[in-house]
């Protein structure tokens, strides 16, 4: 008769060492696991601080390429009125010397005086429109809301398309930065109403919204396609989105088919005031 011995019980410390283990393994993994994403939060964190430091860098150094740029504006038509204005008027009063002194019978002389005469006129004013294209003295005698409303009544008897000009703003005063930035963007915006949109009538609108200044134009014409509003070919455009960025602004361009764009700038107060 063979005797078998009994099973050895499994000792109740092995069981708890192994859930031990258990317990340790598992720690372990969430412990990586939160690790992992801890680093991973930590260098997105890093990240989008160089980025928002890439941002503020890129808007300074627009906000510097444009004061310069219109310092090199403000340059040249100086230069345009002083030198040329001065010399111009200089020709227009010597041939109105020699008509003076042209007798009766020499019409051909007096016909070729004429005809100087009228060019240098025509050329006198061409240098005076565009000193004031490049440097808007108007807008230091008149401020921005006026100078608008005049660039509105000049577009419209320049180019023969109605424009309108609509604000609520009353004798409101905004720095020159903020000033000439604005009067920018509308200008370029009105410049490609007349080029591309086929448009009759415009209406520029300079509103205070809250704690924003909103300058929208809106035209009548062909539409333009979010392809084209998008684009970084246009140089009118990307020139409206860079002022827009040093001003800590937004800028949308949208339009449909045959119902006509519009451009929306929206700039904080505290940046223009």
């Amino acid at each position: 008769m063979s005797h078998r011995k009994p099973p050895v019980p499994r000792p109740k410390i092995r069981m708890k060492e192994a859930e031990a283990l258990v317990r340790a393994l598992k720690t372990h993994q969430v412990d990586g696991i939160v690790g992992e994403r801890h680093i991973m939060i930590c260098r997105m964190k890093e990240v989008e601080e160089k980025l928002e430091n890439s941002r503020d860098q890129v808007r300074a150094l627009t906000a510097r390429l444009q004061f310069l740029r219109e310092s090199e504006r403000t340059a040249i038509a100086r230069e345009l009125h002083d030198e040329f204005g001065q010399t111009l008027t200089s020709l227009q009063l010597g041939l109105s010397w020699i008509a003076r002194k042209v007798t009766s019978q020499q019409q051909v002389v007096q016909a070729k005086t004429k005809s100087l005469s009228a060019l240098v006129t025509t050329m006198i004013q061409s240098v005076k429109r565009i000193a004031v294209e490049l440097r808007p003295g108007a807008l230091d005698e008149l401020g921005l809301v006026k100078t608008l409303q005049s660039e509105a009544r000049e577009f419209e008897g320049h180019i023969g398309i109605r424009c309108r000009f609509k604000t609520n703003l009353g004798k409101a005063t905004f720095n020159r930065v903020g000033s000439v930035s604005i009067f920018r963007i509308a200008q370029a915006a009105l410049t490609n109403v007349s080029r591309h949109a086929q448009a009759s009538r415009a209406t520029i609108a300079l509103i205070k919204r809250n704690n924003d200044l909103i300058l929208t134009v809106h035209d009548n014409g062909k539409g333009i396609t979010k392809k084209l509003a998008h684009s970084h070919n246009s140089l009118g455009i990307i020139g409206m989105r860079e002022r827009v960025l040093a001003l800590d602004g937004t800028l949308t361009l949208r339009g449909s088919k045959g119902m006509g764009a519009t451009l929306t700038v929206r700039i904080p107060l505290s940046r223009i005031l």
